[in-house]
């Protein structure tokens, strides 16, 4: 096993990382480049990251045998988006020094969980988007994860929109003022309404820089703004609804179930955090809820070395 090597990728909304490590798990390589959700930011940009990636691998590592690959990609929710990662990830291999033996290319956050816990477990993410998925013995359950067009209720950028909403609606007079106006005028060092209008809509404008505005609700619900205490809400009754779908997908009903928290809306925000904790508590309390201490990458390198150990098809 000594010189048996595997390589895990988390490719995220925001940031992609790579590493390689050893059968024992000793990294050798690691490096994190910009996201790689092809639907966000293009085939192209995902081919750049990637290749870019394995180059600087091969830059400090010989041309060593990967014998398991695993892909961890956001926006993998179809057969057609798999199809087009499997030719990226092709060509990013193809165009390194490396080979590889098992490759596998999984949702992200199919990949995180499989890595988290390998049978009967949940994992509900609320960062940029928000998904969740369960796994049970050999079969998995997801709902979610369709994007900011048609969904990721309760995400960042779900939050991050209410709150440009509010904020507009309150310049209107269609709602009471809000704390979130001066909070987020002030840390983007903006004048007025019209010119955090004009940084919506500039060319510079990304879905993260929308989801970042989310960051500041939890400020805003410990000055009990009304407004922000609404949002907040929405977004814990949107990733219940998410969690309670799937744990009915998967026929769980009682007993002993992990259900794993992730993502920076659920680590940021207490208010969301705890009143989402405490519905699920009550509608599910043999639930074992835990918040994801250690980074995805860490999961995806696990679900990585699992796949290594395990016995090989005839």
């Amino acid at each position: 096993m000594s010189n048996q090597y595997i390589l895990a990728v988390d490719g995220g909304a925001t940031k992609t990382t790579m590493s390689i490590r050893t059968a024992d798990g000793r990294e050798l390589f690691s490096a994190t480049s910009t996201g790689s959700n092809y639907q966000a930011v293009g085939v192209e940009s995902v081919q750049h990251v990637l290749i870019g990636l394995m180059r600087s691998a091969a830059a400090h590592l010989p041309a060593i045998h990967l014998d398991v690959a695993v892909f961890a990609m956001a926006g993998i929710d179809t057969n057609r988006d798999k199809i087009i990662l499997e030719e990226i990830i092709e060509q990013s291999i193809t165009r390194s020094s490396f080979t590889c033996g098992t490759i596998i290319i999984e949702n992200d956050v199919e990949a995180t969980l499989k890595g988290l816990c390998e049978e009967n477990a949940t994992l509900l993410i609320s960062g940029t988007g928000a998904i969740c998925y369960s796994v049970v013995g050999q079969a998995t359950f997801r709902a979610g994860g369709w994007g900011h067009r048609v969904g990721d209720e309760g995400s960042g950028y779900w939050i991050g929109k209410h709150i440009a909403k509010a904020i507009f609606r309150t310049v209107d007079g269609r709602n009471e003022p809000t704390a979130l106006t001066k909070l987020i005028l002030e840390a983007y060092k903006l004048e007025d309404s019209d010119a955090l209008l004009n940084w919506i809509y500039s060319e510079e404008y990304t879905n993260t820089q929308l989801a970042n505005l989310a960051s500041f609700l939890q400020q805003a619900v410990d000055q009990h703004d009304n407004i922000a205490k609404k949002i907040a809400e929405q977004a814990v009754l949107e990733l219940f609804l998410l969690s309670t779908t799937v744990l009915k997908k998967a026929n769980y009903t009682h007993g002993y179930h992990l259900f794993f928290l992730n993502g920076g809306v659920l680590k940021n925000n207490k208010f969301i955090l705890n009143l989402l904790k405490e519905k699920l508590t009550t509608e599910y309390p043999q639930l074992m809820i835990q918040m994801c201490e250690e980074k995805p990458i860490e999961a995806i390198v696990k679900r990585a070395l699992s796949a290594l150990k395990a016995p090989k098809n005839p």
